[in-house]
């Protein structure tokens, strides 16, 4: 039996090896690996293409949906319309995404209801979530529209839709900036030295009906992208909160590590790796012993570099090999090696 574990943001360094916490079982498992340096992928066509969908314009936002605890329409047209903070940073604009905005339900449920009653010939919105909201549409939007990922903490401009019928898209961010900037909640929230939530970014449009085919029968994932492609792959589902040995071979997204390093939060990512260490290092190196697993593969896609794991239960009759850790595998990075020639 192989188990993939998927583990965006493990290949972010966060400080000097002397801050790493004690990862006895990740650096038993590292000691018996071999690992590549790969180029940099972002999490969301990483992990599509471990579903089979390889094209450039992927239907992001409808998996999401499909992905989130309310169920969606299927024939519905989806774009995300996450709320997000801007700001002016010297020249340019700067996107902040929700991670950092602590948006309440009672303020995204305000902001949505005014929104479906202002911008009602648009679509229709929702918000599963605080921090996750949905363009409901009759038809395909056209553009092509950045990933939130990729624009977050970077200049606007840089990431401005393409392709057709752009302008109708820009002009609809452009009124939905002004008519958040002028709502009561954002008054509220300035008033109490909170970020405002003074735009949406628009994002994850694409064809629907593109075939799916999951990478393992079992999956294991809390992200609505992740969840919604085992959904309509077929695999079944459960929580990734714990390595839970499946019948066969398994695949198991935890995503505790990107919002930190996305946000350079070196406290909360090396908690998170505590975590990881304690519900998923730690049995899977047990299994693997036991041979209840015979290869674990371990991926970190990353937007500097992504990094490729591997080991083999076999392999651990060597016992001459020592336990590795996690800094010194990752002062192996193509950046790392950079900075440090």
């Amino acid at each position: 039996m192989q188990f993939h574990l998927v583990l965006p943001g493990l290949g972010w360094a966060a400080g000097p090896s002397a801050a790493q916490p004690e990862l006895p079982a990740l650096a038993a498992l590292l000691g018996h690996a071999q690992h590549r340096w790969l180029p940099a992928t972002a999490p969301e066509p990483w992990l599509a293409g471990r579903f089979g969908l390889a094209s450039t314009r992927l239907p992001y936002a409808a998996l999401r949906r499909a992905g989130e605890a309310t169920p969606s329409r299927a024939d519905t047209h989806w774009l995300c319309a996450d709320p997000v903070h801007l700001r002016f940073a010297r020249e340019h604009l700067i996107l902040t995404d929700a991670g950092t905005l602590a948006v309440r339900r009672d303020e995204a449920d305000t902001l949505i209801a005014g929104l479906n009653e202002t911008f009602a010939d648009i679509g229709r919105f929702e918000a599963p979530t605080p921090e996750r909201w949905y363009l409901a549409l009759a038809d395909e939007p056209q553009p092509f529209f950045h990933p939130l990922a990729d624009v977050n903490g970077r200049p606007v401009q840089l990431f401005m839709p393409e392709g057709n019928d752009i302008a109708r898209w820009a002009r609809l961010s452009n009124e939905i900036e002004v008519w958040l900037y002028n709502h009561p909640v954002n008054a509220a929230r300035e008033a109490a030295g909170q970020r405002t939530i003074n735009g949406v970014w628009l994002w994850g449009a694409g064809p629907q009906g593109m075939p799916l085919k999951a990478p393992a029968p079992h999956v294991q994932a809390d992200t609505p992208v992740t969840r919604g492609l085992a959904h309509q792959a077929g695999a079944s589902l459960s929580p990734a909160d714990r390595f839970r040995p499946p019948a066969g071979d398994g695949f198991a997204h935890v995503d505790h590590l990107h919002l930190p390093a996305l946000h350079h939060d070196a406290d909360a990512w090396r908690a998170a790796l505590e975590r990881i260490e304690r519900d998923w290092f730690a049995p899977l190196l047990a299994a693997l012993k036991a041979k209840r697993i015979r290869r674990l593969l371990i991926s970190a896609p990353g937007d500097k570099h992504s990094l490729e794991i591997s080991v083999e239960a076999g392999g651990f009759w060597k016992f001459w090999r020592k336990p590795r850790p996690l800094a010194a595998l990752l002062a192996t990075a193509p950046q790392a090696q950079a900075q440090n020639p």
